[in-house]
């Protein structure tokens, strides 16, 4: 790949960084379709997140940038405007940087999730979905699922007023869905989705559910993508379930992120 003082730069931010699979997906595209671009890491901290936002903008050859946890929430409350996905959620994980330096939002987070890690609406219409994460990537999922017809959405966060909040939006957007507050126990669920940071660290962190009631029977999905096998799939896969990665939900989203950013017809 060269780089010259024509290639358009794309970033992708988070904290921490070194789990971040984008340039690994973005880049290869960019290569094989002759396009003068890169995307590169750029680790913010959360304290400095806002004060780096005007250096963004003012990034003449910026073209947009993808942004991960713990930035989502964030970044929606300073972009200029947003994409429909965004506003469901008020959370983004790609933003369009226009030539003037108006930051656009949006979120494809649930609907990678639901191409790229299960099946498409089809495999939820009707399923009970135990959903543990209720912040911008469980949100975007969380209103995915409403949306394919889930016969029950349970919500667990150890943030109740986040995920209260989630679950009045996602009633607000879809008043027939059945939505109700639980915990980490997947009894009586046929699908349970981890959409919370729990597996980066897999010497550290805890499983964020609750392994004693899964059976062999459900659908076990985690978002993460680095390490692909996460803590709770790997239990999972043991007992027998039906195990689904979270790289196939960024593979998804590279797609509907190139459209964005106007790099795909």
């Amino acid at each position: 790949m060269k780089i010259t003082g024509k290639t358009k730069i794309f970033y992708m931010i988070a904290h921490p960084i070194d789990h971040v699979r984008s340039p690994e997906v973005f880049n290869p595209w960019f290569a094989a379709n002759g396009v003068d671009a890169i995307m590169i890491p750029v680790h913010y901290r959360p304290d400095d997140f806002e004060a780096a936002w005007d250096g963004l903008r003012r990034t003449a050859n910026l073209g947009g940038f993808m942004v991960s946890v713990p930035h989502k929430e964030k970044a929606y409350l300073l972009c200029d405007e947003h994409d429909e996905t965004a506003e469901l959620v008020t959370a983004v994980n790609a933003v369009r940087r226009d030539e003037d330096g108006r930051l656009t939002g949006a979120n494809f987070d649930g609907p990678g999730f639901m191409a790229g890690v299960l099946n498409g609406p089809h495999e939820v219409a009707g399923k009970s979905v135990l959903l543990v994460g209720a912040g911008g990537a469980g949100a975007s999922i969380g209103f995915q699922l409403a949306k394919a017809g889930a016969e029950h959405i349970t919500l667990g966060d150890l943030d109740t007023a986040r995920a209260t909040d989630l679950a009045e939006r996602i009633l607000a957007r879809f008043p027939k869905a059945n939505v109700t507050l639980g915990g980490i126990d997947p009894r009586g669920h046929d699908i349970v989705v981890n959409a919370t940071p729990s597996g980066l660290h897999p010497e550290t962190d805890p499983i964020p559910v609750d392994l004693d009631h899964i059976s062999s029977d459900m659908i076990i999905a985690d978002i993460i993508m680095k390490p692909r096998v996460t803590p709770l799939l790997a239990a999972a896969k043991e007992i027998g379930c039906d195990v689904r990665y979270g790289g196939g939900m960024l593979d998804m989203q590279r797609d509907l992120t190139l459209e964005f950013f106007g790099l795909k017809a």
